[in-house]
């Protein structure tokens, strides 16, 4: 009786523990009022506020012509998002912190099915505090949806084969099938594909690959085809060609060619990624790996056992064809990071319940304690490099407080070194989640507004109208339509403002004369070379220089490889 009370009280401390991370990184940044950073997020942010403003919930559009590079499900979960709260940037955030907590839910999910309830909390905390993660979640990419559909579609794959009985068998297909769709409606055919290979893989490896495996895969797939086509052929009726572009172009030929956009990258370019994006959890798979070799043959838990073989196989397999790509990007390797902390959690999770080999042990108090007690050095040393690199000056309050978060680390270090390891686990997670609010509360604000256009949308706001051409040069244009006051974006033509990747800048071979150019201040070294920065006649416009007409007019040359129509494409 004794015993079973002190495995709920620890129990009870590890969701404790879970919910103040979840509060920390999901609910306070909502109030931290971060600027919309571009390239992306400022793009996504405007398309989603052109859906409710235009009132088109079919069509993702910015300034009027049709966005087709992404699917529906994330934009539309922004634009709910934004009609019910507000043009403002916790409405912009809020859809992605939640796809962020039901990530680190079904990685919690996924370890409690595997290895047990402690391991399955641990699992939640320490995914939600991983590098790649903790930060994408903050700044929202259409992966940030992905993740925990396509985790828990692999999750009820491995149970529905384990399952006894038609009926749950059934039950379980259909909601995998669902989940498939809607990974359809985020990222098109990626979590499908994820999906196969990983679960694919590990029927290979077990040899558990039989006809029924298979039927239940063609039926969920059936089912997935039916969530997610409606939206697909509304497209295709509207915008004809639409999935012949994002199929075979954006699919196909981005999987198996380097012809798309974000290609040309190394076979190796997600290793580094998948190691940073990973920290500091990953230092501990070698001692999921001595533990196994300690334990190879016992029999003790044959589910785990099985499970850690799904999960090693839904890493290796998911980073292999991601890595023979042909086209590349940090986010992408984002799903595989799921089962990295299981697997760190299924040796935290034995150290919880004492169940862990007296090596392993020893592996992970060497790879425990010695971070927690160096931890008051990370925060102040990122500052000094943050001020000796792009100069970002911090508050000496700011800087007391980096101290002061820094010794966090030392209470679980100091916790272990007293062999309370079910006090020191739950605490662990704690100190990288007070370190990323701190961060994102003192040092993204000021780091954000370097990639913000804000403060060019509020001079025009001041204005009370826009110049008839607008060129961002060297920059994405998202964040200005954004913050653009609704009467100014109601007046919006489409290729009106210009950036540096606007696709309507290709179609002009000679701009307006009175086109107006902003250049960010931190841009006019780079956009020197082919503009005449040095020109007096300028406006300033919080951190940009606005001209109009002579800059291109003194630069423009009579080869058209050297007009600024053509540098900025």
């Amino acid at each position: 009786m004794v015993e079973l009370r002190s495995a709920d009280r620890s129990l009870r401390l590890l969701v404790l523990a879970a919910v103040v991370v979840a509060v920390l990184l999901f609910l306070c940044p909502l109030g931290l009022g971060i600027p919309l950073v571009d390239p992306d997020e400022g793009l996504h942010a405007s398309i989603a506020q052109e859906m409710v403003e235009g009132g088109d919930w079919i069509t993702p559009r910015f300034q009027g012509e049709p966005f087709l590079d992404k699917p529906i499900l994330f934009t539309w979960t922004q634009a709910l998002s934004l009609k019910v709260f507000g043009m403002n940037e916790a409405a912009v955030r809020l859809p992605g912190l939640l796809f962020g907590l039901a990530a680190m839910i079904a990685a919690g999910a996924i370890g409690w099915r595997i290895y047990g309830p402690s391991t399955g909390l641990l699992a939640a905390m320490l995914y939600a505090t991983m590098a790649l993660p903790a930060v994408l979640t903050q700044l929202p990419v259409h992966d940030v949806a992905l993740i925990p559909f396509a985790s828990l579609a692999i999750l009820l794959f491995w149970e529905a084969d384990r399952a006894v009985g038609f009926r749950p068998k059934a039950i379980l297909t259909v909601a995998i099938g669902v989940l498939l769709g809607i990974t359809c409606l985020t990222k098109g055919l990626v979590g499908v594909g994820l999906v196969g290979v990983a679960y694919g893989s590990y029927l290979l490896v077990t040899r558990r690959l039989t006809l029924e495996a298979c039927l239940r895969g063609a039926v969920a797939l059936t089912i997935a085809a039916l969530v997610a086509l409606p939206w697909y052929l509304a497209m295709e009726a509207r915008m004809p060609g639409y999935l012949h572009y994002y199929f075979v172009e954006r699919h196909l030929l981005g999987l198996a060619t380097d012809t798309q956009r974000h290609s040309g990258e190394p076979l190796y370019y997600y290793l580094p990624i998948l190691l940073g994006g990973a920290m500091p959890w990953i230092l501990y798979l070698p001692v999921t790996i001595r533990q196994w070799w300690a334990q190879r043959n016992l029999e003790d838990r044959p589910s785990s056992n099985e499970g850690a073989i799904l999960l090693w196989c839904w890493l290796i397999a998911c980073t292999t064809l991601l890595s023979l790509a042909g086209s590349k990007l940090v986010s992408y390797i984002w799903p595989v990071l799921p089962p990295i902390a299981v697997l760190a959690a299924s040796a935290w999770g034995r150290v919880f319940e004492g169940s862990l080999s007296l090596p392993a042990r020893r592996w992970f108090g060497v790879t425990f304690a010695p971070p927690g007690w160096l931890c008051p050095l990370f925060l102040p040393t990122g500052l000094i490099v943050l001020r000796a690199s792009i100069g970002l000056a911090m508050p000496w309050y700011a800087w007391a407080l980096a101290i002061l978060v820094g010794f966090s680390g030392w209470v679980p270090a100091w916790l272990w070194h007293r062999s309370r390891y079910q006090l020191a686990l739950p605490a662990g997670p704690l100190v990288p989640a007070c370190h990323m609010l701190f961060t994102l509360a003192f040092v993204a604000p000021p780091l954000c507004q370097g990639y913000c256009a804000r403060d060019l949308a509020e001079h025009f706001n001041q204005q009370g109208r826009l110049p008839e051409q607008l060129v961002v040069v060297e920059q994405r244009i998202g964040s200005v339509v954004f913050y653009l006051d609704p009467q100014l974006r109601a007046q919006l033509r489409p290729g009106q403002i210009l950036g540096e990747r606007a696709r309507s800048v290709e179609q002009l071979e000679d701009l307006r004369p009175d086109t107006f150019y902003a250049l960010a201040e931190s841009d006019v070294d780079e956009a020197s070379g082919y503009l005449d920065v040095e020109t007096p006649s300028w406006t300033p416009a919080g951190r940009y220089r606005l001209y109009q007409g002579q800059l291109i007019q003194s630069c423009r040359h009579d080869q058209g490889d050297h007009s600024v129509a053509s540098k900025l494409r």
